[in-house]
């Protein structure tokens, strides 16, 4: 016969040490009306968005699913394709939030692979909602003007660049303001948009010297492109 056992027990305290003092000034300067956060998403914003069509996909296929168990659980369903937000998400409100049988189980497998986000709250009536999102759009650019993008605005808040280590040199600071400058000539003065101007570039000098690249050269790079676009769209109109 085997001895009784005595129970296996496992316990850990896991409560919030005082939040750092920096991580929370960072997290304010991001969020701030006016700073990183809210200029970065405005040029985010006017960048050209198309549908991917394996997230439209899961937005329909996650819709459908979603809409099963709202039925099933007695609870409220709302789903968006957001033009506004440039997402697709799906809000359920629901009495109870639980998950006891495999076709439940296997939902909430689905919403961790073709999901990017979802976030359980209680409502003060006692309700759950439970909040998906799915990116669905993305922008038409290169990976390399997105992280100008970011650079650019981080230029713009000096405190926030002291406050992440990264301080910008007086130089760099003013190369990225000219490649600023440079691609907002594009699309002032030229038929090719800021974008396009920046992805040829940037493919250029990658399939060149990755090693080399610099923001100088972009911005030599960039100077020769426009020159060129001009001088040609002057020689067409002649």
């Amino acid at each position: 016969m085997m001895e009784k056992m005595e129970n296996i027990v496992f316990d850990r305290n896991y409560e919030e040490d005082e939040p750092d003092p920096l991580a929370q000034a960072i997290f304010d300067r991001v969020n701030a009306p006016g700073g990183f956060l809210e200029e970065f998403s405005k040029k985010m914003d006017a960048i050209p968005k198309v549908i991917v069509p394996k997230d439209k996909e899961n937005y329909e296929y996650l819709l459908g699913r979603c809409d099963e168990f709202a039925k099933r659980h007695h609870g409220k369903i709302h789903g968006v394709v957001d033009f506004e937000h440039w997402d697709a998400h799906i809000d359920l409100t629901l009495p109870m939030l639980e998950f006891d049988d495999p076709e439940d189980m296997s939902l909430l497998k689905d919403i961790g692979e073709k999901a990017h986000y979802c976030c359980i709250t209680t409502q003060e009536d006692g309700k759950f909602h439970f909040h998906v999102m799915i990116n669905y759009f993305e922008e038409i650019m290169s990976e390399e003007y997105g992280d100008y993008l970011k650079f650019e605005t981080l230029a713009e808040d000096d405190e926030l660049a002291a406050m992440l280590n990264m301080g910008i040199s007086e130089e760099d600071e003013a190369v990225v303001r000219l490649i600023g400058e440079i691609l907002d000539r594009f699309d002032n003065e030229t038929h090719v948009d800021k974008t396009t101007a920046f992805k040829a570039v940037a493919s250029y000098l990658m399939q060149n010297d990755p090693d080399a690249i610099s923001y100088e050269l972009i911005a030599a790079t960039l100077t020769a492109l426009l020159e060129k676009v001009l001088d040609d769209e002057k020689h067409e109109e002649d």
